[in-house]
C-alpha cells in the first residue's frame, strides 16, 4: 500500500492544494497520521521525511518538539481529520487557482492533463513521444520500480518519490520501414513497355482536321429538347434519334454557318469607330501607355487604365463580360442602366465601373486590374432609397448627390454621364500625411441646375441676378433631362439585333445525305429552327466553343473564302484598297495631330524662354509691367486707358500742362524711360491728379480716380 502511494502520489501537489484548505493538516500516510496546525509544518514534513523507512533517522523539526502531544492526541483527532478531505473540490480549485497574469498569458498555454493543470511555454519546443515508446517506458519505469523495492533501499525510493513527475527521455524517432507483401498468383505481362528516346510531343490539329469531328456536345436544353422529339417519333411508330445524331446535326450547322458568314464577307465583328472614346472617362485622347481598347465582340472602348488592363494582351482582347457571360446579358446592381464596361462584385453580381468609381462605399479589391467590385453591402440604406432626378426611378441602384451646398439632388452615375451632367475627377495634394504618393483623388459631381460655367466653379443660377433667369434655367434643366431620360428608356427596352447566319439549301442536302434516320427531311427543318432558336437566346455567339474565339477575329485572321468569278475578285481587290487608303489617311491624320502637338509645346517653350531672357537682362522692366497691369486691372471702366481726346474736350489743356494716360506709360515701359520707381510713381499720381482737377466731384470720372487713388497706394 505504501509503495504504491509513493510511486503514484506527488507531495508537491498535494501542499499546493492544500492551501486551500484550513488547518490542522493530518499526513496522508496511514502508517504515519501527523497532523500540523500549519501549512509550512505539513509542507516540510511531505518534502523531507522518508515514510517507506521511517527509522531511517529523518524527522520532521516541527513534529520533535511535540511528538508526545501530537501521538496522544492522534486518536482523539483521528476522525476529525478523516472526514476532512486535504484536497478540495474541483469547483473551489477552479474558481480560486492562481490566475496567469497578462505577460504570461502571452507565452503560456494551460492544459487540464489527468486532473492536473500544466502550463506550456509556447516558445520551447515540445518533444514528441511515441505511443509505443510510451508504454515501453512505463512498463520499463514499473520494472524499476519494483526492484527498487524489493532491494528495500531508502536512497533509490527517495529519489522515486521527489523525482516522480520526471520524464525519461524519448529514444529518437525512426523514419517508418517500407513494407511489401509478394503474391504468389501473380502473372506477369508478356509485353514490356519500352521507353522511347524522344519525348512525346502534342501536336494540335489543324481547322481542316477540325471541321471533320464533331465538336458540339449536348447540354441539359437539349436532351429536353430531344427527349420530345423522340416522344413524338415513337408516336408517329419512327426510330428515335441518338445523341450523337443530334450532335453531328448541330455541329454541321454550327460549321456551315461559320463558313457561310466568311464567304460572304460578312465581318463577325462590329465595326470600329475611329472616333470613338472611352466609356468609362468619355474621353478620346490616348498615350502609348494608355492607349484606347475595343473589345473584339461587344467592341466596347475603354481605356488600359480606366479599365484595368496594365498589359495590351497579344491577338484578341476581349472584356470581362463577354469572357464570363459571352450570351447571357448582365445587369448592374448600382443603377438600373444596361450596356458599358462591366466588372463582376464579389458576390457574383455585376457592377457598372464607372458607377463603382464614383459611389463613395464602393471600392476595388484589386487596384490594378480594378476587380473585383467590393464594398457594396457597404452602402447605407438611405443611399439606396434616393430617387433618381433624371430617370424618375426609386429604389433602383445607389445614387450620388450634388456637391453643390444645400442641393440634395440625386442622380444616377450613368444617368448622370447619359445626360452630360458635370463629374470631374483630378487628383490634389492628400490632406494623410502617410499617404505614399502624397496625391488624392477629388470626384466632384452637380446637377444641371450647378453645373459650373467657367472654370472658376460658378453655377448659371448663382451667377443670375434675377428670378426669370432662374426660371428659364430650370426649364432648360427639365427639358434636358426629359430628353436624356428619354434616350435612357429607349436603351433600357431595346433588343439587341442579333444576326443569324442562314445556310444554303444545297448545304441542308448536304446533311441530310449525312443522316441515316426515317423522315429526316422534316428532322433536319425542326433542328433548324431549334438551333436558330438558340442563337437567339445567346446572342448570335456561337454554340461552339472553339468557333466563340473565332467569332472575334479579324477579318484578315480568318480563313480566305474560294475564289469565283473575276467581279467578286476585282470587288475584294478594290476593298482592300479602299481599306488601306483609309488606313494611311488615318496615320496620316494622327500624324498632323502629333505635329500639332509638338509645335504648340515648342510655341509654349520659345515663349518661356523669351519670358527668361527678358527677366535676366531688364528685371526693371518686368517690375514696371507687372506694376501697371494690376493697375490696368484696377481701372475697369477704362478711364485711364487712352489718352484724352482734344476734339471732345477743347478746353481741357488749358487746365492740365502735362496730361498723361495708361498707354502713354506703356509706351515709356516699353522703351525703358523710366531710370527708377520714382519717375514711374509720379507719372501715376499726376495722372490722377489730373482727373481729379478737371472733373467735377459729383462726375464718374472723379469717383473713378478717387478710386484710383484709394487702391493704387497698395501698390
Amino acid at each position: 500500500m505504501t509503495s504504491d502511494i509513493s510511486y503514484k502520489f506527488d507531495a508537491k501537489s498535494f501542499c499546493d492544494n492544500l492551501r486551500e484548505t484550513k488547518p490542522p493538516y493530518q499526513c496522508p500516510f496511514e502508517d504515519c497520521g501527523k497532523i500540523y496546525k500549519s501549512w509550512s509544518g505539513i509542507h516540510f514534513h511531505m518534502l523531507h521525511y522518508d515514510h517507506d523507512n521511517p527509522d531511517s533517522g529523518s524527522s520532521t523539526p516541527a513534529m520533535s518538539s511535540n511528538k508526545k502531544t501530537v501521538s496522544g492526541a492522534n486518536r482523539k483527532r483521528g476522525k476529525f481529520c478523516k472526514k476532512r478531505s486535504p484536497t478540495p473540490p474541483d469547483s473551489k480549485l477552479n474558481s480560486h487557482r492562481e490566475t496567469l497574469t497578462y505577460e504570461q498569458a502571452q507565452r503560456l498555454v494551460e492544459i487540464d492533463i489527468n486532473g492536473k493543470l500544466r502550463r506550456i511555454n509556447i516558445y520551447e519546443p515540445l518533444k514528441i513521444v511515441l505511443k509505443s515508446e510510451y508504454k515501453q517506458e512505463l512498463v520499463d519505469s514499473q520494472e524499476e520500480k519494483v526492484v527498487s523495492v524489493s532491494k528495500g533501499t531508502s536512497a533509490s525510493k527517495k529519489k522515486s518519490l521527489t523525482a516522480g513527475n520526471v520524464k525519461k527521455s524519448p529514444s529518437p524517432i525512426k523514419l517508418p520501414e517500407p513494407q511489401f507483401k509478394v503474391i504468389d498468383d501473380y502473372v506477369k505481362p508478356a509485353k514490356k513497355h519500352v521507353k522511347q528516346a524522344g519525348f512525346f510531343r502534342y501536336i494540335e490539329k489543324t481547322a481542316e482536321e477540325l471541321d471533320e469531328e464533331v465538336e458540339y456536345d449536348m447540354d441539359d436544353q437539349d436532351a429536353a429538347w430531344l427527349k420530345t422529339i423522340n416522344t413524338t417519333r415513337k408516336r408517329e411508330n419512327l426510330t428515335g434519334v441518338s445523341a450523337a445524331t443530334f450532335e453531328f446535326i448541330m455541329d454541321r450547322f454550327e460549321k456551315e454557318a461559320h463558313f457561310q458568314s466568311q464567304t460572304n464577307g460578312e465581318a463577325p465583328e462590329p465595326a470600329i469607330d475611329e472616333d470613338a472614346v472611352c466609356s468609362i472617362c468619355m474621353d478620346g485622347e490616348c498615350q502609348n501607355s494608355n492607349v484606347i481598347l475595343f473589345c473584339d465582340v461587344c467592341n466596347l472602348a475603354v481605356h488600359q487604365e480606366c479599365y484595368g488592363v496594365p498589359y495590351i494582351p497579344e491577338g484578341q482582347w476581349l472584356c470581362r463580360r463577354c469572357i464570363q457571360s459571352p450570351s447571357c446579358p448582365v445587369d448592374c446592381c448600382l443603377c438600373p442602366n444596361k450596356g458599358g464596361a462591366f466588372k463582376q462584385t464579389d458576390d457574383g453580381r455585376w457592377g457598372h465601373v464607372m458607377c463603382a468609381i464614383w459611389i463613395p462605399e464602393v471600392v476595388f479589391a484589386n487596384t490594378v486590374f480594378l476587380e473585383p467590385i467590393d464594398g457594396i453591402k457597404n452602402i447605407p440604406a438611405a443611399r439606396w432609397k434616393l430617387s433618381c432626378y433624371i430617370c424618375k426611378q426609386k429604389g433602383v441602384g445607389a445614387c450620388i448627390q450634388c456637391h453643390k451646398t444645400n442641393c440634395y439632388t440625386a442622380f444616377h452615375v450613368t444617368c448622370a454621364q447619359q445626360a452630360g451632367l458635370y463629374m470631374k475627377v483630378e487628383s490634389v495634394k492628400s490632406a494623410v500625411p502617410t499617404s505614399p504618393s502624397g496625391l488624392a483623388i477629388k470626384k466632384t459631381a452637380f446637377c444641371d441646375l450647378h453645373t459650373p460655367t467657367d472654370m472658376k466653379g460658378s453655377s448659371m443660377v448663382a451667377n443670375s441676378e434675377s428670378e426669370t433667369d432662374v426660371k428659364t434655367a430650370q426649364e432648360k434643366s427639365r427639358l434636358k433631362m426629359r430628353k436624356a431620360r428619354k434616350i435612357l428608356a429607349e436603351k433600357r427596352n431595346a433588343v439587341p439585333v442579333v444576326s443569324i447566319p442562314i445556310i444554303p439549301e444545297k448545304r441542308l442536302q448536304a446533311i441530310s445525305k449525312k443522316v441515316k434516320t426515317s423522315k429526316k427531311e422534316s428532322l433536319l427543318q425542326r433542328l433548324l429552327a431549334y438551333w436558330t432558336l438558340k442563337r437567339q437566346s445567346r446572342n448570335g455567339v456561337p454554340l461552339v466553343r472553339r468557333l466563340q474565339s473565332n467569332h472575334a477575329a479579324k477579318p484578315q485572321d480568318l480563313p480566305h473564302p474560294p475564289i469565283g468569278d473575276q467581279e467578286s475578285t476585282a470587288a475584294n481587290a478594290q476593298l482592300k484598297y479602299w481599306k488601306r487608303l483609309r488606313q494611311d489617311l488615318e496615320k496620316a491624320r494622327l500624324l498632323v495631330e502629333l505635329i500639332r502637338k509638338r509645335e504648340k509645346l515648342k510655341k509654349e517653350q520659345l515663349r518661356l524662354h523669351s519670358a527668361i531672357v527678358d527677366l535676366t537682362l531688364t528685371p526693371f522692366r518686368k517690375f514696371l509691367q507687372k506694376v501697371l497691369d494690376e493697375i490696368k486691372e484696377v481701372d475697369t471702366s477704362s478711364v485711364f486707358a487712352v489718352p484724352v481726346d482734344i476734339k471732345e474736350v477743347p478746353d481741357y489743356l488749358d487746365y492740365i500742362q502735362s496730361p498723361i494716360d495708361l498707354q502713354t506709360i506703356q509706351e515709356k515701359v516699353n522703351v525703358d524711360e523710366y531710370a527708377n520707381f520714382a519717375e514711374f510713381e509720379a507719372d501715376i499720381l499726376l495722372m490722377i491728379r489730373n482727373c481729379m482737377t478737371y472733373n467735377n466731384k459729383d462726375t464718374p470720372f472723379y469717383k473713378s480716380a478717387l478710386r484710383m487713388s484709394d487702391q493704387v497706394g497698395c501698390f
